[in-house]
């Protein structure tokens, strides 16, 4: 019945940092002798609790479809409504456990379509607050307790290294597939880093990728991706896959690459879709692919953002991590110079893995 085992709770709770809480929601249902419910767990590293909703299945199924629908459409008007109405059912229970931590990060475990819902952008109507403005937020694949790397420490390893980053970025010139909106976010974030490499167009192969990448601590790919079931017809790519010059990576390849010497991969362009039966599984597949293939942290997009705005949070998030904020900070903060435009522009990107 549950996705997680005690097992695994009490492994992850030996692993979390102190000022970091982990929410995860567990869907009780479809079980005749339980009334359908959710489960909110909420874990530190001394204690958990755990409050139980009851919930419609159906309706809910329906509010986050709905909810994606909503914040996906720049031009939809209802995005609020739906955004507090997940806010209501999913964090105004456990409001009083999670002030009571004194969180410096929320972690989510999300599960289901939850996978789909960006938690930053949940809306609290008694505050007039998106849940961003409230706290950092990061994320972690349901078997990732080694995404916490920097066990609890105020100094990570992470920002006492010298950053290098190697960014691919527009890789097809042509029409659907050129973003030149990549190509000048890639030219505009390797000036932050010295020793950076940009590789631009046909530059941007698999086989410079896949040369580049032992020697960079951060690893920013501005290309396509696709991750919807039955893959991407409009751009003409298969599913679980990203986008290169010469040919694509199939995402199950991805966790033979060899990332044990990067902090960060990025991906900017890829893309998600929420179907009918969808569960949300090539979200959390995406990142515990990486992740297995060494890479700290991940921050990949929910659907594909608007050019100039992506341009604009990447160039402010790679800034911020040159000041020394942590990673979720440092996204969080970018983020928030955004706040005021629809959530359509500004929540796709979810930081996954270690937020330190």
């Amino acid at each position: 019945m549950f996705e997680t085992k005690p097992t695994d709770i009490a492994e992850l709770r030996t692993s979390i940092p102190v000022g970091t809480t982990v929410i995860q929601p567990v869907f009780l249902t479809n079980n005749p002798k339980v009334s359908n419910q959710i489960a909110l767990f909420v874990l530190t590293r001394d204690k958990v609790n755990a409050i139980k909703v009851p919930i419609d299945p159906t309706k809910f199924d329906t509010l986050l479809k709905q909810t994606y629908t909503s914040v996906t459409n720049r031009f939809d008007d209802q995005y609020i409504d739906n955004l507090e109405k997940v806010y209501e059912l999913i964090i105004r229970p456990i409001e009083a456990e999670i002030e009571a931590t004194k969180p410096k990060q929320l972690s989510f475990i999300a599960t289901g379509k939850l996978r789909y819902i960006p938690f930053e952008a949940l809306y609290d109507g008694k505050t007039d607050k998106y849940l961003i403005q409230k706290y950092p937020i990061s994320y972690l694949t349901r078997l990732s307790v080694r995404s916490f790397q920097a066990q609890g420490t105020e100094s990570p390893t992470f920002r006492k290294k010298v950053l290098v980053l190697a960014a691919f970025g527009n890789p097809v010139t042509k029409l659907p597939l050129a973003l030149p909106g990549a190509e000048e976010e890639v030219k505009s974030i390797t000036q932050i880093f010295p020793g950076s490499k940009a590789f631009i167009n046909s530059q941007a192969t698999l086989n410079a990728f896949k040369t580049e990448l032992p020697h960079f601590s951060i690893l920013h790919l501005a290309t396509h991706g696709c991750f919807q079931k039955g893959g991407c017809p409009k751009l003409g790519l298969k599913e679980n896959t990203l986008l290169f010059a010469d040919q694509s990576l199939n995402i199950r390849d991805a966790a033979l690459l060899g990332l044990q010497n990067v902090d960060l991969t990025v991906l900017s362009g890829c893309q998600t879709a929420l179907e009918t039966n969808s569960n949300g599984e090539e979200v959390a597949g995406l990142a515990y692919l990486f992740e297995r293939a060494g890479s700290k942290t991940v921050i990949a997009s929910l659907w594909s953002a608007e050019d100039d705005t992506t341009k604009t949070i990447m160039v402010q998030f790679y800034q911020n991590l040159k000041k020394g904020m942590r990673k979720d900070e440092a996204l969080r903060q970018a983020k928030l110079s955004q706040i005021d435009s629809h959530p359509f522009f500004w929540s796709p990107f979810i930081l996954i893995g270690d937020g330190l």
